[in-house]
C-alpha cells in the first residue's frame, strides 16, 4: 500500500475544499491501514518473518513456483531486496531454489531456469499465515456496519489495481531477464542445535535473557539471581535421566582465514525432568532464541530437539510458562501441541506480571 511521508496538516484537514479532494483521506487510510496491518514492525503475523518475507513467501504459493523475475515484478522490488527477503526464507527452511526446464516438450526446451518454491515446513506455515489473515479479515469486518463487506472489497480492488497500473514503468525487470543475471542461492547460516553442556552456557542464557526481559519488563537482580541459581540446579542434574540443554550454536568463519571458525550460542532450551513428587511431568524452561538469530528458524529447531526428547523418555506431560504478550512464542508451541491453560498474577521476579501455563500431554494421556 503506498503511502506518503509527509505529514498531515490538521488545519489543511479541517478546510472545506481538502473535505471534497479524495488525495488526503485517501492518504490518511493508508498510513492507518499500514499501521493495523503491522507492516511498521519488524513481523507481519506472529511468525518470525519480515513483511515482505510473508508477502514473497504467499506469492510462491499461490503460483506454486517462481523465478526471481517473477517475483520481483509481483513484489515490485529492487533485485538487492528481493535476495534479502529470499535469504530469509530459505534460513527459516520455508522455500528452496531447483533449476526447472522451460518450454512445453522436450523439443522446445531451452536453458532451465532457477526458481523457488515452497518446502512442507513452508506449506504448513503459509497455512497458518492464511488462517490469521483470514481472521484478521473477518474480525475487520464484524466492527464493520452491516451490509459494507461489498463495498469494501469493491472499494479495496479498485484501489489496488490504481495502484499498480500507476506503477513507474522502469521499475518493471526486462521480460528477456537471463538465468545467468539471477540472484546467487541464498546461503543459511550455519546453526547447528547441539545437546548437553558446554563451557559458558549458564552465562550465555541468563545474557539472552537479560537482554530480552530487563528491555522488555525491567526485570533485573531478582530475576537474574533467580534464574541463575534455578538454570546451575538445573544443569548440575544432567547426569541423570530425563534432564537435558540443548544450545543452537552458530558457526561463522573467522575474519583471519588461519584462524578456527568461531562458534556463538543463539538459543537455548532446557527440560527439567526430575522435578520432586511429580514423576512423568517434564518442565520445559528458558526457551530462548538471542535477536540476532530470530527469522532464521532457531526457535523452530529448538522446539523439535526438545519435544522429541520429551516424547522418546516417555513423559506423559510437560508443562511450561510463558506470557500472553509473547504471540510468536505462543504459536510455535502451540504447534508442538501445548495447550493453554490457568493464567495469574506473580511477582517473583520482582516486578509483577500475569503468568500463562501451558501444558503438553501424551496423546493416550488426554
Amino acid at each position: 500500500m503506498a503511502t506518503s511521508v509527509y505529514p498531515l496538516s490538521s488545519t489543511a484537514l479541517a478546510e472545506p475544499e481538502a473535505a471534497m479532494d479524495p488525495i488526503l483521506p485517501l492518504r490518511e487510510a493508508s498510513r492507518k491501514l499500514v499501521r493495523e496491518w503491522g507492516f511498521l514492525r519488524s513481523t507481519l503475523t506472529p511468525y518470525p518473518l519480515s513483511p515482505a518475507a510473508v508477502h514473497c513467501l504467499i506469492e510462491i504459493g499461490d503460483y506454486g513456483r517462481r523465478t526471481f523475475p517473477e517475483l520481483r515484478a509481483e513484489l515490485n522490488v529492487t533485485p538487492a531486496e528481493l535476495s534479502h527477503t529470499l535469504t530469509e526464507l530459505a534460513s527459516s527452511g520455508t522455500i528452496k531454489r531447483s533449476s526447472h526446464p522451460t518450454g512445453q516438450n522436450k523439443e522446445d526446451a531451452t536453458e532451465p531456469v532457477e526458481v523457488y518454491s515452497l518446502t512442507p515446513d513452508g506449506v504448513k506455515t503459509l497455512g497458518e499465515i492464511n488462517t490469521y489473515a483470514q481472521d484478521q479479515v473477518t474480525h475487520a469486518l464484524a466492527a464493520a456496519p452491516p451490509g459494507a463487506g461489498a463495498n469494501i472489497t469493491a472499494a479495496f480492488q479498485a484501489y489496488a489495481t490504481a495502484l499498480e497500473r500507476s506503477r513507474p514503468s522502469e521499475t518493471l525487470p526486462a521480460p528477456d531477464t537471463a538465468p545467468a543475471a539471477l540472484a546467487p542461492p541464498p546461503v543459511a547460516p550455519a546453526v547447528s542445535i547441539v545437546p548437553g553442556y558446554r563451557p559458558g552456557i549458564l552465562a550465555r542464557t541468563l545474557e539472552m535473557h537479560m537482554d530480552y526481559y530487563y528491555e522488555q519488563l525491567g526485570w533485573g537482580l531478582v530475576f537474574e539471581t533467580g534464574l541463575g541459581t534455578s538454570l546451575a540446579d538445573s544443569l548440575s542434574r544432567l547426569d541423570k535421566p530425563g534432564n537435558q540443554v540443548w544450545a543452537a550454536v552458530l558457526t561463522a568463519p573467522a575474519q583471519n582465514p588461519q584462524a578456527p571458525a568461531v562458534e556463538r550460542v543463539v538459543g537455548v532450551v532446557y527440560i527439567d525432568g526430575d522435578i520432586m513428587g511429580k514423576e512423568g511431568v517434564a518442565r520445559l524452561r528458558a526457551f530462548i532464541v538471542d535477536e540476532s538469530a530470530r527469522g532464521l528458524g532457531v526457535g523452530n529447531r529448538l522446539m523439535s530437539a526438545a519435544m522429541e526428547f520429551v516424547r522418546e523418555f516417555g513423559f506423559r506431560e510437560c508443562h511450561l510458562t510463558t506470557m500472553r504478550g509473547l504471540i510468536a512464542a505462543r504459536r510455535l508451541y502451540e504447534r508442538y501441541g501445548f495447550k493453554e491453560g490457568e493464567e495469574k498474577w506473580s511477582d517473583r521476579h520482582g516486578k509483577g506480571v500475569q503468568e500463562l501455563a501451558y501444558v503438553w500431554r501424551r496423546p493416550d494421556e488426554v
